[in-house]
């Protein structure tokens, strides 16, 4: 995507009217002979993986495959999306979700931000959750959780996306900056990026001026989609265009902003787990 049609698919976003609508209700278990889960982890803190395999043999090369987050709900949407629109693909779908505690704002967040001056548009977590354990989840994710999946199937390590909705997309772009070859693909729909006061914004800039440190562009490179609900806020941490100007200048990094104006934070998920699938298979 060149800057001319990057600038231009903003504008669309922040011209189109937003249209308030009720949240969809949670996507329905899927129970099917080739869907599946595991629990993942150290007893007592232990993650439930949900895998959905195609009904297609592996190629040469390994299954390609995506990994999303709150895979209790984000799983379901990717496996509709998967079995009408692609069903003889060779990709294998992966959720992230919670055997018994859902630990999620705990897996998802940098430490909560205490500020001992006020800062705009600040806004804190909520007192019981715990916050500030991304690192350990994004390393459990590299060094545990993709071995495994390795193990037990057949997969082509150069060809993962990963997917993440709210939180789950704050973190995504998290995985971008900071293990940006991890997957090829990241897919970060409404992120909350006014965690930390606009924390992402920040990572975002230090991405920036690391890659242009290290040789100007990252190789090989690596595509962005940023989906966006409602009517895009220009300039206020909510808005994640700003992040969309910050990554369009980084040499290797295609960047893709998908506005939908007419789908609230919630109903989201579905289109954009839609976005994800095709962005996975067809770019």
């Amino acid at each position: 995507m060149d800057r001319r049609h990057l600038l231009s698919l903003l504008a669309a976003g922040a011209a189109a009217p937003a249209l308030a609508q009720p949240r969809r209700a949670p996507a329905p278990e899927i129970v099917h002979p080739r869907a599946s889960h595991f629990a993942f982890g150290p007893p007592g803190d232990q993650w439930r993986i949900h895998v959905g395999l195609p009904d297609v043999p592996p190629p040469p090369q390994g299954y390609s495959a995506i990994l999303s987050l709150d895979g209790a709900t984000t799983f379901p949407h990717l496996w509709t999306h998967r079995e009408a629109r692609a069903p003889r693909m060779p990709v294998i779908l992966f959720g992230i979700g919670y055997e018994g505690a859902n630990r999620r704002w705990r897996d998802l967040t940098s430490r909560a931000m205490a500020p001992v001056v006020p800062i705009p548009f600040y806004r804190a977590a909520a007192a019981d959750r715990e916050t500030g354990g991304r690192a350990a989840f994004l390393a459990m994710i590299a060094d545990d959780l993709l071995p495994e999946l390795a193990r037990r199937h057949p997969l082509d390590p150069r060809d993962r996306t990963i997917y993440g909705h709210s939180l789950g997309g704050l973190f995504v772009l998290h995985a971008l900056f900071t293990r940006p070859h991890l997957f090829a693909r990241y897919v970060a729909a409404d992120p909350s990026v006014w965690w930390n006061a606009g924390e992402s914004q920040r990572e975002a800039m230090a991405f920036a001026g690391g890659v242009a440190a290290a040789g100007g562009a990252v190789d090989p490179g690596i595509q962005v989609m940023i989906a966006q609900a409602g009517q895009a806020r220009q300039g206020h941490p909510h808005d994640p265009t700003a992040l969309v100007e910050i990554l369009s200048r980084v040499g290797g990094v295609e960047v893709l902003y998908r506005p939908h104006p007419r789908e609230n934070h919630g109903s989201l998920m579905g289109p954009s787990t839609a976005d994800a699938l095709d962005l996975h298979l067809w770019r």
